[in-house]
């Protein structure tokens, strides 16, 4: 049987070959129980070697876009917080962009208990879970589509955008820096976001608490454009002072 250094090794190791592991693989490389490799991965992590998703980790301070797969399994259940308290935001009626990404395809699911809702979106993981929403009128963006995303991208998505004029441009983001900035991984993402942005009378942005450190590489939109924060936790800090800075008004359980 593996020591406990000798997993941690060989965990790091499997991690430096590939950006993304499961705790199964880890538990099979090491002939261990996956018990102990989630014992071994909160002893990482709090050396700052590893980081922990719903079912497995990768690399710490490793910058990528990940797989969607990847995304859509971290920080699980502050999305369906976040996602939970837009759904009380968005009245029946309303008419609102939806943009890509992982945290706002989960945000969709919550937006089916409305009425009546008039959706436009890039976002096809989204568009999936409202197709069959009886009473929803539901407009997809073309486009060329970014598969770690699922979203459709580029100039042709943010034409296609700049036909509308709607109440609500609901967006997410990889990040916020320490100006203020939304991130993102990929350039192609930011002309959709910020034709939604440009064609929408209030922005709501979507961000778990985990967005409040920066992990993206471009810049898209910024605080300044954001008229709601939703968000699983109360900001504190440097995060709250810019909040405050840009009378942005946020939204997280009570």
């Amino acid at each position: 049987m593996m020591r406990s250094f000798e997993r941690h090794t060989t965990i790091v190791k499997l991690l430096q070959n590939q950006e993304y592991v499961t705790i199964e693989a880890m538990a099979q490389a090491c002939d261990t129980s996956a018990q102990t490799i989630r014992r071994d991965l909160n002893a990482l992590e709090d050396e700052g070697k590893v980081q922990r998703y719903h079912g497995g980790a990768r690399l710490a301070g490793v910058v990528s876009s990940d797989t969607y797969e990847t995304r859509s399994a971290s920080h699980v259940e502050e999305k369906e917080v976040a996602a939970r308290l837009l759904s009380r935001l968005v009245p029946d009626g309303s008419t609102l962009f939806l943009a890509g990404g992982s945290t706002l395809a989960l945000s969709a699911q919550s937006l089916r208990d409305r009425e009546n809702l008039t959706i436009v979106t890039n976002n096809l993981h989204a568009a999936m879970s409202l197709y069959d929403r009886t009473g929803f009128n539901l407009h997809i963006v073309g486009g060329a589509m970014r598969p770690a995303s699922g979203s459709m991208t580029g100039e042709d998505a943010a034409r296609f955008i700049e036909r509308y004029s709607l109440d609500l441009a609901v967006i997410g983001t990889c990040g916020i820096d320490g100006e203020g900035s939304l991130l993102e991984y990929d350039q192609s993402l930011v002309p959709p976001l910020l034709a939604m942005i440009a064609n929408a009378r209030e922005t709501i942005l979507v961000a778990d608490a985990s967005k409040f450190a920066a992990s993206g590489i471009v810049r898209g939109a910024h605080l300044r454009d954001v008229d709601h924060l939703v968000t699983s936790a109360k900001p504190s800090g440097a995060i709250a002072n810019l909040l405050a800075e840009h009378a942005v008004r946020v939204h997280h359980p009570a």
